[in-house]
């Protein structure tokens, strides 16, 4: 189990539980709201969105953040490349259709 923050974990609850669209974007304001813009930064954001993944927890959460970041700049930020491989490997031809990186 990780040591991930109380606050962290709240927000990444509050993501897993969402039906709606949302973009990795929004998962990093809403994360630096949570933690104050002192703590809370797109990098935490993506150590997060790690150490979920590491957890194996918010799998919605962290297929959503890894690949709205995908579809908007075509790859996958360092600290996500592993995990971003592995999902994409996993999405059917329709899911690859629809993920597809807004440039290509």
């Amino acid at each position: 189990m990780s040591k991930l923050s109380q606050t962290k974990i709240q927000v990444l609850d509050q993501f897993e539980a969402r039906t709606d669209e949302w973009s990795f974007g929004v998962f990093e304001k809403e994360l630096e709201q949570a933690m104050g813009s002192r703590y809370g930064n797109y990098q935490t954001a993506k150590l997060t969105i790690a150490e979920a993944d590491r957890d194996g927890r918010w799998p919605n959460t962290v297929k959503g953040y890894v690949l709205s970041n995908y579809r908007a700049f075509g790859n996958s930020p360092a600290e996500l490349v592993s995990i971003a491989s592995r999902i994409l490997a996993s999405l059917t031809e329709e899911e690859k259709s629809y993920w597809k990186p807004a440039n290509k």
